[in-house]
């Protein structure tokens, strides 16, 4: 593409795998690793090479073609098994301690917070027990978004 076209301006991640019949909960591990490898990882190695020729063409467009699989939740509610997600923004663990620790990278972090402060995970326990609980008993199927304000969408 750098030879012909002199740079590369777009990118469309279109590659995908399905290399079994049945619901999630049947595939059988080696599936779920060709999956991912292709669905998933591809895509981001794919990224990470077109991304500084964009750059230094001052732009271009990236679109990962998907499915609207990922908006189903697995179909175990009618067993009374319900399936929610929960999507923390940044919260204060041994995980986001890279980001955190540095200054410079969470000051620019807070800047995008509405909250001004990263969450600790007490706030991401209270949403995971009412879920869990009764209370939440007719919540299925939901990505609940906790992160103080934080761009999601």
């Amino acid at each position: 593409t750098l030879e012909k076209f002199g740079g590369i301006d777009i990118l469309v991640s279109n590659a995908a795998v399905n290399p079994t019949i049945g619901g999630v909960l049947d595939c059988p591990e080696t599936a779920w690793d060709k999956i991912f490898e292709v669905n998933v990882k591809n895509a981001l190695q794919l990224s990470q090479l077109v991304v500084p020729h964009m750059q230094q063409r001052g732009g271009g467009s990236i679109v990962y073609v998907s499915s609207v699989a990922g908006f189903q939740p697995f179909n175990v509610a009618p067993d009374n098994i319900r399936v929610n997600c929960v999507a923390p923004g940044i919260v204060n663990t041994k995980f986001s301690s890279v980001l955190i620790e540095n200054p410079a990278a969470a000051e620019k972090l807070q800047e995008n917070i509405l909250l001004g402060r990263f969450a600790e995970p007490k706030e991401m326990a209270g949403l995971v027990s009412f879920l869990c609980s009764s209370d939440a008993s007719y919540i299925t199927g939901e990505t609940i978004v906790v992160a103080g304000g934080l761009p999601s969408r």
